[in-house]
């Protein structure tokens, strides 16, 4: 008989189980609270992966205990938080700022050719003058 004894939760997969809770004093249950789980002699120890938290689940084709890992969503105050928020905020400056780069050199670019336009009717103004007599 196990040592452990594990809540089922019904989950969107018909053989997946989430675990909901654990008892280790299964003997406290009564016979209907053991009808809503499993024995089991241990539990596993789930995989420590920075950013991720880890959920129990039990496969009822194979009868076997399995982690998932999903991303962990960290309180708005924390520090991690916080940082996360800010180098979201530091790329989207970063890229405002390249885009802002590049207008500048586009606007730059365009004034020196209205210039070089404005340069070469000025130099046809006073040829067109000097032609004439007129300076």
């Amino acid at each position: 008989m196990g040592n452990v004894f594990l809540f089922l939760e019904n989950t969107n997969e018909p053989n997946k189980k989430r675990i909901a809770s654990y008892v280790y004093v299964p003997e406290l249950l009564t016979d209907e609270e053991l009808k809503l789980g499993i024995l089991v002699d241990e539990v596993p120890q789930a995989e420590t992966i920075p950013g991720k938290r880890a959920e129990l689940f039990y496969n009822t084709d194979t009868q076997e205990l399995f982690y998932k890992y999903f991303d962990e969503v960290l309180p708005p105050t924390s520090s991690e938080q916080l940082i996360k928020d800010l180098q979201k905020e530091l790329n989207a400056v970063k890229a405002e700022n390249n885009e802002l780069k590049l207008a500048i050199a586009e606007s730059a670019e365009a004034q020196q050719q209205d210039k070089i336009q404005n340069q070469l009717a000025i130099a046809e103004l006073v040829e067109t003058l000097t032609t004439k007599g007129v300076l």
